[in-house]
């Protein structure tokens, strides 16, 4: 068994567990991006990774799209990656806002952390969590973060 098989046959029953697997896969962080990532019914990692770079800098922003009309940056990706969770058949979406430097959390990682969550509770699509790869490590981001 290889050590990506090996790796997407872990059971992820911590968020703790979940941090070390994004250290393990990710490792430190090279560009501002995003990385969706899915959690399979098993509770371990689903098919596929997915990195996002130029994401828009403000989750706020209004764009107007044919399907949804005008809504916010934050609400057309969660939309978008709540349509990719139903058709890849996983059960959960975990995000990881990558960027570059020391601070393990940034205004703008706030920001669309906030949204995000305020998005899919809305949208009732399952975030399970969401965290920072940053120039030192994972760092978790909790609600306590970004209200």
């Amino acid at each position: 068994m290889n050590t990506e098989e090996s790796l997407r046959d872990r059971v992820l029953h911590t968020d703790d567990q979940l941090r070390d697997l994004i250290q393990l896969l990710l490792q430190r962080a090279n560009q501002r991006q995003l990385w969706l990532l899915f959690i399979d019914e098993r509770g371990c990692l689903g098919d596929p990774l997915m990195p996002m770079a130029d994401y828009p800098s403000d989750p706020l922003a209004t764009v107007r799209v044919d399907d949804l009309g005008e809504v916010t940056e934050s609400h057309l990706l969660i939309h978008r990656m709540g349509s990719l969770l139903k058709m890849t058949g996983n059960t959960g979406i975990v995000l990881v806002w990558e960027h570059p430097g020391r601070d393990a959390v940034r205004k703008a990682d706030r920001a669309w952390a906030r949204a995000m969550a305020e998005q899919a509770a809305d949208l009732g699509i399952p975030l399970r969590a969401q965290f920072t790869l940053y120039g030192r490590g994972v760092r978790q981001l909790h609600p306590d973060d970004y209200l």
